[in-house]
C-alpha cells in the first residue's frame, strides 16, 4: 500500500504543477479568443489521461532512475573504485581524480542535448 500512498502524492504534485497551465489555456480560449471549448467532455478526458500518464512516468523515474543514478554516482566516486586512498579532505581538493567522471558527464549531456531536438 506504499506505493499507492506514493503514487498519490506524485498525482497530487502533478495536478498542482499543471493545473495552473491548464487555467490558463482554458482561460485564454474563454475570455481573450471568447470561443467554447469544442467537445469539451473529449478534452477533459485527454487532460485526465495526461494527468495519469504524466503521475505514472514521474512515479517511473523515482522509483526505478533517480535511485539508480544516485547509485552509479556513489559507486563512480567511490575512491575505491578510482584506485586511491586518501582522506576526505584530499580528495575534496584534488579533482583530477575525478576528472573521468566529469568527462563521463559531460558525454551523457552532450549526447542528450544532440538526441533531443
Amino acid at each position: 500500500m506504499n506505493w499507492l500512498s506514493d503514487f498519490l502524492g506524485t498525482l497530487t504534485s502533478t495536478i498542482t504543477d499543471v493545473l495552473p497551465i491548464a487555467a490558463i489555456l482554458f482561460g485564454f480560449q474563454l475570455f481573450v479568443l471568447r470561443k467554447r471549448v469544442n467537445h469539451l467532455g473529449q478534452v477533459l478526458v485527454g487532460f485526465l489521461l495526461v494527468l495519469l500518464g504524466l503521475a505514472f512516468f514521474l512515479q517511473g523515474l523515482e522509483e526505478a532512475l533517480f535511485p539508480l543514478g544516485k547509485l552509479m554516482a556513489a559507486q563512480l566516486t567511490a575512491p575505491e573504485f578510482l584506485g586511491i586512498s586518501q582522506t576526505a579532505d584530499e580528495l575534496s581538493n584534488n579533482w583530477q581524480h575525478y576528472l573521468w567522471v566529469y568527462l563521463f558527464a559531460f558525454a551523457i549531456g552532450l549526447s542528450t542535448t544532440i538526441a533531443e531536438p
